[in-house]
């Protein structure tokens, strides 16, 4: 609870992923990715702010499990976005 909220969400999906609450392969996490975007971008075109925190909140979360199904660190990688961008 006291996690930043990329290493939080990393954290949340490695137990999901032991605890069985797993795809089968990466195919299977790219189509929730397509989902859930598509979601977001409904709530954006018709629903509340609520809602729309709540779909990019879902979008967030499942872009976390790409990252872990690839082993990568999705907060070093927004670090080093950041870097980039205030560079240019």
């Amino acid at each position: 609870r006291s996690l930043p909220p990329l290493t939080a969400g990393m954290k949340i999906s490695q137990k999901a992923a032991a605890a069985g609450f797993e795809w089968e392969d990466m195919d299977g996490v790219w189509a929730k990715f397509h989902e859930e975007l598509a979601e977001l971008h409904q709530a954006i075109t018709h629903e509340s702010k609520a809602r729309q925190q709540s779909e990019l909140g879902d979008l967030l979360f499942t872009l976390i499990n790409i990252a872990r199904w690839q082993d990568l660190d999705p907060a070093a990688a927004l670090q080093e976005t950041n870097q980039r961008f205030l560079q240019r």
